[in-house]
C-alpha cells in the first residue's frame, strides 16, 4: 500500500497532492493491501487465540460485546473480505481476457 507522509511545514499546493494522489493510486495493489491487512488480522488472532473467521460470526450474532478492539478486528475483516473480493475480480477479468486472447489466435 503507498504511504504519503506531508511534512507540515512543507505542504504541497493542490496540483502536488492531485499528482501525488494519482500516482499513489496508479502504484496501488490489491495484493499489497490484502498482505497487510492479513498481518493485522494475524495479531488479532494470535492475541484472541482464534482465527478471524470463527471470531467475525460470534462477533455478528452479538456474543463477544463490542469492545473497540473487537469492532477493530471486525472491520478488518469486512476489509480483508472486501480486498479478496476484489482481488478475485480482477484475476477473473484477466482470465477471461486471456482466454479470449488465445481463442482469437
Amino acid at each position: 500500500m503507498a504511504k504519503l507522509t506531508i511534512i507540515p511545514n512543507h505542504l504541497p499546493n493542490l496540483a502536488e497532492f492531485e499528482q501525488w494522489l494519482r500516482q499513489s493510486q496508479a502504484l496501488h495493489s490489491p495484493m499489497d493491501e490484502l498482505l497487510g491487512l492479513l498481518q493485522d488480522l494475524v495479531k488479532f488472532e494470535q492475541q484472541y487465540g482464534q482465527t478471524s473467521d470463527i471470531f467475525y460470526a460470534q462477533f455478528m450474532r452479538g456474543e463477544l460485546g463490542d469492545a473497540v478492539p473487537l469492532i477493530e478486528w471486525a472491520g478488518l475483516y469486512e476489509l480483508y473480505l472486501a480486498a479478496k473480493q476484489e482481488l478475485a475480480t480482477q484475476i477473473g477479468r484477466k482470465t477471461h481476457v486471456e482466454e479470449l486472447l488465445v481463442s482469437t489466435v
